[in-house]
């Protein structure tokens, strides 16, 4: 149980540094996020899942739609 609250610890530091990262560019850019979010392209999943280890992950590709 230790190691289960340990993880959700770090996890939700790393969310709140890269959150106040996203927060400073955005301000620096004087953009809004729904700009910031379409200035930053699309994702590509499974290259996502392979740098964050999940290997083991399986994507829907139907239910994803594509942003135009």
């Amino acid at each position: 149980m230790m190691n289960s609250k340990e993880w959700e610890t770090k996890s939700l530091e790393v969310i709140h540094k890269v959150r106040q990262e996203i927060d400073e560019e955005i301000s620096r850019q004087g953009i809004s996020p729904a700009q910031w979010i379409r200035t930053r392209g699309k994702v590509d999943v499974e290259k996502l899942c392979q740098k964050l280890g999940l290997n083991n992950c399986r994507i829907a590709k139907d239910r994803v739609k594509a942003r135009v």
